[in-house]
């Protein structure tokens, strides 16, 4: 079988020298065709045997290649492949292609390209040409792109940022899961889909439509350039609105400047959004918050300068905002108070306290002072560093004042009352003695009397006092309460006139003189007014003691008009309005007794009854009182 299979090898060798030898010279002309090949040609017998070469292969020089079987030079896994190849050829006639490796040197493993093609003579494949190309730095630069590409699927699959690309019209041809993630579809459902579809329902950022010429997408094919960070609102299948950033970059060809492609990447900022508006939500209730409040509410800088307050604070110490801004704390705190607010923020600074609270007084920008409550504490920043003092400040200017006034009409109170009481001590002491003399003489009335009408006018004063404390307490309690009825003003005038108030002008020595008409009837309380007319009275005889009195009462139309006129030592014009508060008198010497409220309840009366009071006096010049009261019954009161 062996010299069978030489002896065939030899005749195809034959029979192809002959072949040649008919083309005279084509001998030589075939061999330096092999040689000057840029690849590798065989010509192989049926069987695979080499019968011609004009080039070596990894590892075999020319000469040894011949009469060699073209499989023994292949590596073992790719002879198979190769045979297969070849029979092929040899059974239908027709050309076929192959793969094969040889191993080189160092165990470089070199891959080749075959193209076996048919010769044919008479009627039947006598030898075949194989034509191998070396495509080791091909295959070798395939498998690199393959890799890369892999890498690539790999990476833009695994990004969270969605990754859309467009063709030349915008239609999209491609995308990775998480544009479908991001947009609600899948890329079967976005293929051919384009920018300007109105299925997107895209909006800008106010809400209103998004141009489809304006797309970054269309803008990138249209101008060739990149666009950035462009913020979009498109609506998914269920109708949900999802936020993107989208950047566009166009896909350029060699020396064109016309993208064939757009390549769009966007991340979703939908939740972002979310904390924006939540954020903007919060922003707006604590700017509502700190320009609404009822206190005042300011932050300061660790060195005291205001850096931002609200209308209240502004307003609680008269000066606008900016001017604020110019201010310090320090150069707005009473100076007394000041030590101690220092020490306060070394605490907060220090650590030692995390809030304080404390009342103060600031001064206003007229100069006035007012007391505030005033609460700070300290905003650190992200470093622990003070950032800023908050400050909150309610006006406790009338708390403050009631205080005060509650402490001096306890003053005065304890002096009042205590002030009759001692000389009716006296007096009673005076009478038990004059019981207990020596002699056993009983006193005469003209020793007891004086005595008894003395002490009577004492517990007199003291009676008005316990009941102006009664009028304090139930007028305090709430708003005076009024029980009207038909009443004869002129009679109850005269009433009081004949009774304790006479008494009481005639000992401050005060003449008086009434002008009134026999009757003047109307819908009034009468207590209410008995409260009017004494306190005016006793107000009348106190600071004009030795001088006229004139009292009168008219109607003016639907109006009754009761007048006390004194010449007293009259009241300044600047205190006219404070004399009527509670617990003001309008002077501060203890020579006049007193709570100081009986113009209070005499104005707290007439607006009670729907009426008004209001003084005319200048100091030195006494002083009148007039109270007009509304004769008929009013809906609802009077």
């Amino acid at each position: 079988m062996a010299a069978l299979g030489k002896s065939t090898e030899e005749g195809a060798a034959d029979a192809l020298k002959r072949q040649l030898a008919e083309l005279g010279g084509a001998d030589a002309l075939l061999q330096a065709l092999l040689d000057s090949a840029s690849d590798c040609i065989l010509v192989l017998s049926p069987d695979g045997t080499i019968l011609l070469t004009g080039r070596a292969l990894p590892k075999a020089s020319a000469t040894s290649l011949l009469r060699t079987s073209v499989y023994e030079h292949m590596a073992p896994e790719t002879r198979e492949a190769v045979r297969s190849c070849v029979e092929r050829v040899v059974r239908s006639g027709a050309s076929d292609g192959c793969e094969y490796a040889i191993s080189g040197e160092h165990g470089h493993i070199a891959i080749y390209e075959a193209r076996v093609s048919p010769i044919v003579r008479g009627g039947r494949v006598a030898t075949l040409l194989m034509i191998c190309a070396d495509v080791t730095e091909q295959r070798a630069t395939e498998a690199a792109l393959r890799r890369s590409e892999e890498r690539y699927r790999s990476v833009i699959a695994a990004l969270d940022e969605g990754i859309v690309l467009q063709d030349a019209s915008g239609a999209i041809e491609a995308c990775n899961a998480s544009a479908e993630r991001i947009l609600g579809l899948t890329c079967a459902e976005m293929a051919g889909r384009v920018s300007r579809d109105p299925r997107w329902r895209a909006v800008h950022e106010d809400g209103s439509p998004f141009d489809g010429d304006s797309h970054p997408s269309v803008v990138t094919l249209r101008t060739g350039a990149p666009q950035k960070n462009v913020i979009m609102g498109v609506h998914r299948p269920e109708g949900e609105m999802a936020w993107i950033s989208i950047n566009s970059q166009p896909l350029l060809r060699a020396g064109e400047d016309i993208p064939y492609a757009v390549v769009a990447s966007f991340h979703d900022i939908t939740e972002r959004k979310r904390s924006e508006a939540e954020l903007r939500r919060s922003e707006e209730r604590f700017r509502a918050t700190f320009n609404q409040a009822a206190v005042g509410i300011g932050h300061v800088s660790a060195e005291g300068r205001w850096l931002r307050l609200n209308e209240k604070f502004c307003e609680l110490l008269g000066y606008s905002h900016e001017e604020m801004t110019d201010l310090t704390f320090q150069q707005l705190t009473y100076p007394p108070d000041l030590p101690a607010d220092l020490e306060n923020l070394r605490r907060i600074l220090s650590g030692e306290v995390q809030t304080t609270s404390r009342e103060k007084r600031y001064v206003r920008k007229g100069g006035e002072l007012i007391w505030v409550k005033v609460t700070i504490s300290l905003v650190r920043d992200d470093s622990g560093a003070p950032a800023y003092f908050i400050v909150i400040a309610e006006d406790v200017t009338d708390r403050k004042h009631v205080e005060e006034t509650r402490h001096e009409f306890l003053t005065i109170a304890s002096h009042e009352l205590k002030t009759p009481l001692t000389p009716v001590i006296l007096r009673v002491q005076a009478l038990r003695r004059m019981y207990r003399r020596i002699d056993g003489q009983p006193p005469t009335a003209e020793e007891v009397i004086p005595k008894l009408e003395a002490v009577e006018a004492l517990l007199d004063r003291l009676n008005r006092l316990v009941d102006e404390l009664l009028d304090i307490s139930q007028i305090t309690a709430g708003p005076m309460t009024i029980a009207p009825k038909e009443v004869d003003l002129g009679a109850l005038l005269r009433d009081i006139l004949g009774g304790g108030q006479a008494a009481l002008l005639r000992r401050a020595a005060c003449p008086l003189t009434v002008e009134a008409p026999s009757a003047l009837s109307g819908y009034w309380d009468p207590l209410r007014l008995e409260q009017i007319i004494t306190n005016l009275l006793s107000n009348a005889s106190k600071y004009g003691c030795g001088k006229p009195v004139a009292v009168a009462l008219e109607a003016s139309g639907d109006t009754a008009r009761f007048t006390v006129r004194d010449h007293g030592i009259g009241i300044a014009p600047a205190d006219h309005e404070r004399i009527f508060g509670c617990f003001q008198r309008a002077t501060t010497s203890r020579h006049y007794s007193g709570f100081g409220v009986g113009l209070w309840i005499v104005r707290e009366a007439a607006e009670a009854m729907g009426g008004v009071v209001r003084v005319e006096s200048r100091l030195g010049e006494g002083a009148r009182f007039t109270v007009e009261l509304p004769i008929a019954r009013r809906h609802g009161g009077l």
